[in-house]
């Protein structure tokens, strides 16, 4: 009897894990993503603004004292990134397809964090990778604009390249176009809020002759004023240092927080932690220890270092969760998004 009751049980447990997969696998992939993507903001008002995918649809929430789900696209688009604005009751983000391709465009949109009243600002015939709000004034929005979404090379996969760095007037509708490098990749555009600088990381390749002298370059913080674009100098930074990813400045530290290569894992998949460089003294520090992929470091009004980390870096599927620590690197924490 015990037998008969055991063979039973097992029957019933392979039928349920079988319809469970067949159910899994009759999802659409376009449905299978979930979770945190890594497009976020704060806001002066500590406010975190935030794209998940649920069941494939990108959905951008506001977590303030309640959290708000403000938007929802169907799942062959994206939210390539987002921008909240000083006044904490709207959000800029920028909408494409998810599959992006030559044909692709950028839609960028307003929307009001209360009500859900979403108004598209302007569409572009290219791929708008990143908003930044110049913060002398909130009615000029710049952004990292990619001309063109095709193979760099014949050996290369599509890609967007040709990156410039654009800004438009949200009162009057004016664009204008800041810079004229066709660069290879552009991330972390900062606005200067004193001068009418910007700053950005970008290769160095100033020097290139080559098609080897490119596998020397390195990634760097460039400062460009945009009276004289033409006019664009390298952070200063050991020349030793390897190669910088996203960054922040730190206001009044003198400092720069940049994300780069710590080492390797027993797999052989690179660990990607924050680091710290601070001008008056030429020292570098490594800041986390997570031993994971940390990346998009955010300096919050609370004085606070927000950063998202991927705890599936090299997998299939991203695993982020939102951090944020002391510039020192003290007091790391994951962020809750919950209510």
């Amino acid at each position: 009897m015990r037998k008969t009751i055991l063979f039973a049980s097992i029957i019933i447990l392979v039928t349920g894990i079988c319809l469970l997969l067949g159910f899994t696998h009759s999802i659409p992939d376009e449905e299978k993503q979930q979770g945190l993507t890594g497009q976020f903001d704060v806001s002066a008002q500590g406010d975190i603004a935030y794209v998940t995918y649920e069941r494939g649809e990108p959905t951008l929430y506001v977590k303030s004292d309640q959290l708000r789900q403000v938007v929802q696209l169907p799942p062959d688009q994206s939210i390539l990134d987002l921008a909240m604005m000083p006044d904490g009751k709207t959000v800029l983000y920028v909408n494409s397809d998810k599959e992006l391709d030559e044909h692709s465009k950028s839609v960028i949109h307003q929307v009001n964090i209360e009500s859900g009243k979403d108004e598209v600002l302007f569409t572009n015939d290219a791929i708008v990778m990143e908003l930044v709000i110049d913060p002398k004034d909130e009615n000029r929005v710049f952004y990292v604009q990619a001309a063109q979404f095709s193979n760099y090379s014949p050996v290369a996969s599509l890609y967007p390249h040709d990156f410039d760095v654009h800004s438009v007037q949200l009162k009057t509708g004016e664009h204008r176009q800041h810079t004229k490098l066709n660069k290879y990749s552009m991330a972390s555009l900062q606005v200067s809020s004193e001068e009418d600088s910007i700053y950005i990381q970008m290769d160095d390749d100033a020097d290139v002759e080559t098609a080897e002298d490119t596998f020397e370059t390195k990634g760097r913080v460039f400062k460009i004023p945009l009276s004289n674009p033409d006019h664009k100098m390298v952070i200063s930074i050991p020349e030793d240092t390897q190669d910088l990813y996203d960054f922040v400045l730190i206001p009044d530290r003198s400092e720069l927080v940049y994300q780069a290569v710590a080492g390797t894992n027993s797999e052989g998949i690179f660990e990607y932690e924050l680091f710290t460089y601070n001008w008056d003294t030429q020292s570098i520090s490594q800041l986390t220890h997570l031993h994971e992929y940390a990346e998009y470091p955010i300096y919050g009004a609370d004085g606070k270092v927000y950063f998202m980390v991927d705890q599936d870096f090299g997998g299939s599927r991203p695993d982020n969760s939102l951090y944020r620590m002391s510039p020192d690197g003290s007091g790391v924490e994951e962020v809750s998004l919950e209510e």
